[in-house]
């Protein structure tokens, strides 16, 4: 019953704190309403003097010291601070001591069986413990994975502070650039407010003047139109630079860590003169911005980072050996020694990790890889931010010529109008407040554009990555950049004979491209056919025709037959020299296309010429030459041999 409520108790007491540790909505709304009261009242009394008129380095010390984004970055650089610490003496080795206090309510004694033999049996029981036994033990171990693995993770809590610090600086570059941006348009929109307080107060007189010149019929409703509403658009516009003063007031207030009110004077006697900053040379700025982005430290950084892991990987790898020295003390009266000393070494390793490890590995080295192009992709982008930010430079600075210039002209234009003496009349006092105010808003954009022309020269400050780009600052990394072109001279007469390499590798890779075009070689062949289908025609033909015409004439005039010679001859010869000539048509000359000149001239050198001869020499041919002759024309007078018949040809 005891031991029930004992544990009974003992779960009451572990609910409470279970439950003290928790919370429930109404008491994260009552810590929320407490800390509204605190941090209203802190942010309501971090104020500076009123009337302070603040500069511009006044404002960059207040914003480095109060601003809290800032101090959010620095309080996140000390936590990486402590954990480098904290993986630093992960490296000692364990040492554990344990005191165990033992008590039995009887004696323990125990006895033995003999197994083997035929013993008396069951010896006497024993007893070679205490009833009560203290033991206490000190264990100093050593695991050499541990401690390599605490090693690389001190690197690596070492890389991450020095990550954080990167970011940290960043942070600082940038609160610089918006304390920049943010005071040249608040000094801007105080010379506009002083400037069309004024103009603002002329222009409600003007609506009543223009009204007036209406009634009386001065101008037409639509001059009156056209005029009024001149000066609401001029009124609105103006009207616009005061709100654009009050939100940039309160983004100032807000980056130097003040209470957001509008409630704030700056200098504004930069905007008096026009500065000529100077700049290196382009490539120059490009290797220093390379050399100083916080972002590229930290690619750099975490690539490094993945690196050890691929290290704690290999580690891993090996079997997990433990060397230990231990001291115990019991106070058993039965133990011949009560305190001793060991030493010893255990190895264990599981095989069946190996596998997964190997996978680990070749996944953190290709992020390695992803990391290096990573780096080379944000060096594009830094070098791309150079100039474009030099480039914006210089477009402000050639607005702010046009602004310049503009404004002179108006102004002279002003004060000539001013002093001449013709104007007079209430029509040209209107046009005359039109060129105030014209005049006036001119003004206030030199204004804007000096302003951003310095925010531009800090803009490029700030793609570089640096403070400032006075000679001396450019000088140093200049002499930097030279040194260690001469340290890398070697490595990159290795780069570029490595690249000069493998551009004549790819060229001679390339290089069998031409012989590929062999199929060009043998295009020579087609048009070299097409003028062989054309051309041989004409020479067939020729040889054809000499050949039987030769044997065909000399054997007619020998034949002694006379009637058979009248129908060899009056057989036309146009039938006879046709089919001579449409020889060349038939299929013979194919043959002429598919092989060279060489195959067309031995189907002519031949001798079936005389094959050819003899059946026109037969006296079959010359009846049906006679009964041709007879079908078409019996009067057909007989033309006499001739043997210049050849000539037909």
């Amino acid at each position: 019953m005891k031991i029930s409520q004992q544990l009974l108790t003992a779960v009451i007491g572990m609910g409470v704190l279970v439950l003290a540790g928790c919370k429930s909505f109404d008491d994260y709304q009552a810590e929320r309403l407490a800390k509204t009261v605190a941090h209203f009242e802190k942010a309501k009394y971090s104020n500076i003097p009123e009337g302070k008129v603040l500069t511009l380095n006044e404002c960059f010390a207040l914003a480095r010291a109060n601003n809290l984004d800032l101090k959010v970055a620095g309080l996140e650089e000390k936590v990486s601070k402590e954990m480098r610490t904290f993986e630093i003496l992960g490296m000692l080795p364990e040492l554990n001591i344990s005191n165990n206090l033992n008590h039995r309510d009887n004696t323990p004694a125990s006895s033995s069986r003999q197994l083997q033999g035929y013993g008396p049996g069951t010896y006497s029981y024993s007893q070679s413990q205490d009833r009560t036994v203290n033991y206490l033990n000190i264990d100093l171990a050593l695991s050499v994975v541990d401690f390599g693995l605490a090693f690389f993770n001190t690197c690596q809590a070492n890389d991450r502070m020095l990550l954080r610090q990167q970011y940290t600086r960043r942070a600082e570059q940038n609160l610089v650039l918006d304390t920049v941006r943010v005071y040249f348009q608040v000094a801007a929109s105080q010379r506009a407010i002083s400037i069309t307080k004024k103009l603002l107060e002329e222009c409600k007189n003007r609506y009543q003047l223009i009204e007036k010149m209406g009634a009386a019929g001065e101008i037409t409703p639509f001059r009156a139109f056209d005029e009024a509403k001149r000066f609401v658009e001029m009124e609105k516009r103006l009207t616009n630079y005061i709100r654009s003063y009050e939100n940039s007031c309160v983004e100032l207030r807000s980056l130097l860590g003040l209470y957001p009110n509008a409630k704030i004077k700056v200098d504004d006697t930069l905007l008096d003169k026009i500065p000529d900053f100077t700049f290196p040379e382009m490539e120059l700025m490009e290797q220093i911005a390379l050399m100083k982005r916080p972002e590229l430290f930290e690619i750099d950084m975490q690539k490094h980072i993945n690196v050890l892991e691929c290290r704690k990987t290999i580690v891993s790898m090996f079997p997990n050996v433990r060397m230990f020295i231990d001291f115990t003390n019991s106070n058993n009266s039965f133990l011949y020694h009560n305190s001793w000393i060991e030493l010893g070494i255990r190895a264990a390793y599981n095989l069946l990790t190996l596998p997964r490890q190997i996978s680990r590995y070749m996944a953190f080295s290709a992020q390695v890889d992803a990391e290096e192009y990573r780096s080379y992709a944000q060096a594009i982008a830094v070098m791309a931010q150079v100039r474009i930010a030099h480039g914006n430079l210089v477009a402000t600075r050639e607005r702010l010529d046009i602004d310049l210039r503009a404004n002179n002209v108006y102004r002279k234009h002003l004060a000539k109008a001013e002093e001449s003496s013709k104007i007079s009349g209430e029509l040209s006092q209107l046009e005359l407040a039109h060129m105030r105010l014209a005049t006036a808003e001119t003004e206030i954009e030199k204004y804007l554009s000096i302003g951003n022309y310095y925010v531009s020269y800090y803009r490029v400050l700030n793609t570089l990555g640096i403070e400032n780009l006075h000679k001396v600052t450019v000088d140093e990394l200049k002499a930097k950049l030279a040194s260690e072109r001469s340290r890398a001279a070697e490595e990159l007469a290795a780069a570029k004979a490595e690249f000069e390499n493998s551009k004549k590798e790819k060229v001679a890779e390339k290089a069998p491209a031409a012989p590929v075009a062999k199929p060009a070689v043998k295009s020579p062949a087609a048009p070299v056919a097409k003028p062989a289908v054309k051309a041989p025609a004409a020479p067939v033909a020729k040889p054809a025709v000499k050949a039987p015409a030769a044997p065909a004439v000399k054997p007619a005039v020998k034949s002694p037959a006379a009637p058979a010679v009248k129908p060899a001859v009056k057989s036309p010869a146009a039938p006879a020299v046709k089919p001579a000539v449409k020889a060349p048509a038939v299929p013979v000359a194919k043959p002429a296309v598919k092989a060279p000149a060489a195959p067309v001239a031995k189907p002519a050198v031949k001798a079936p010429a005389a094959p050819v001869v003899k059946p026109a020499v037969k006296a079959p041919a010359v009846k049906v030459a006679e009964k041709a002759s007879v079908k078409n024309d019996p009067n057909v007078p007989v033309i006499p041999v001739d043997p210049t018949v050849k000539s037909v040809k």
